[in-house]
C-alpha cells in the first residue's frame, strides 16, 4: 500500500506520540500559534490570481483565530483551512496555464502552502499534549515557512525592503522547499534514518542543520513566496 508524504510525515508523529506516556508537554520544537488578528485585504475589486494568492498567504491570523472560535464551539472540521487550500490552488492553476509558473514549482509551493495550514490549524485545534522522543521535522518546516511568511508581509510596506533581510528568507525559504521537493521514498528513508540514530541514542540534527539538495524548483519556489509577499 502506497501513501502519500505528507500522510507518512503525520503517521510518523503519530507513532512517535504513541511511544511517550500522554503528558501536557510541549513538543520539541513546535510552538502553538497565538491567535492572531485577521489580515485586512479588499474584497470589492476583482482580485488576479497572484492578489489571491497573496491573500492566502496573509490569512495565517485570520485561520488561527478561526481554528480556536470553531474549536470553542466543538467544531473539529479545518473548514476554513480547506477553503483557503482550495483557493490557493486553483490561483495557482491560472498562472501555470497562463505560462507565468511551471507546474512542478507550482505544486511545490502548493504542498509547502497546504503543509503550513495544517500546522497552523493543528497548533491552534485542541489535542492531547505528548513529549516526542525524537524530531518530527514537518511542524518545524511549517513553523519556518509560517514565521518567514510573517516576516515577509510584514516588509511589503517598507518603502525600503533591506537586503540582509531577504537574503535570510531566501534561505530559510530555499532549504525549506528543498524538505518539500524530497520524493516519498527519499521522506521515508529520511525517518527510518532518524528512528534508527534515536534507536542507538545519536544525536539527531536540528531542521536547520539538516543537509538538503536545493534543487532549482526549490530555488524557483522559494524565489516566488518572496516575490509574492513582497510585491514584487
Amino acid at each position: 500500500m502506497s501513501i502519500s508524504r505528507r500522510d507518512f510525515m503525520k503517521l510518523v508523529g503519530v507513532s512517535v506520540a504513541s511511544l511517550a506516556l500522554t503528558r501536557c508537554i510541549p513538543p520539541i520544537g513546535v510552538t502553538c500559534y497565538a491567535p492572531l488578528p485577521p489580515s485586512p485585504y479588499p474584497t470589492d475589486l476583482p482580485l488576479s490570481a497572484r492578489d489571491r494568492l497573496r491573500r492566502c498567504w496573509l490569512s495565517f491570523g485570520e485561520l488561527a483565530q478561526a481554528t480556536v472560535e470553531e474549536s470553542n464551539q466543538g467544531i473539529s472540521e479545518n473548514t476554513f483551512g480547506q477553503e483557503l487550500v482550495a483557493e490557493h490552488r486553483l490561483a495557482l492553476d491560472e498562472l501555470v496555464t497562463s505560462g507565468a509558473l511551471t507546474a512542478s514549482v507550482a505544486d511545490l509551493v502548493q504542498e509547502a502552502y497546504g503543509a503550513a495550514v495544517y500546522h497552523i490549524w493543528r497548533s491552534n485545534a485542541p489535542m492531547t499534549c505528548y513529549e516526542p522522543m525524537i524530531v518530527d521535522y514537518a511542524p518545524v518546516s511549517a513553523a519556518i515557512l509560517v514565521q518567514q511568511s510573517d516576516v515577509l508581509g510584514e516588509i511589503a510596506d517598507e518603502s525600503t525592503i533591506d537586503p540582509e533581510t531577504l537574503t535570510k528568507a531566501q534561505a530559510a525559504l530555499e532549504h525549506d522547499m528543498a524538505f518539500y521537493a524530497l520524493t516519498d521514498e527519499e521522506v521515508s528513508a529520511l525517518y527510518e534514518r532518524l528512528v534508527t540514530e534515536w534507536q542507538s541514542q545519536q544525536a539527531v540534527p536540528a531542521f536547520e542543520d539538516l543537509e538538503l539538495e536545493i534543487t532549482p524548483d526549490a530555488q524557483a519556489a522559494a524565489q516566488f513566496i518572496i516575490n509574492l509577499l513582497t510585491g514584487q
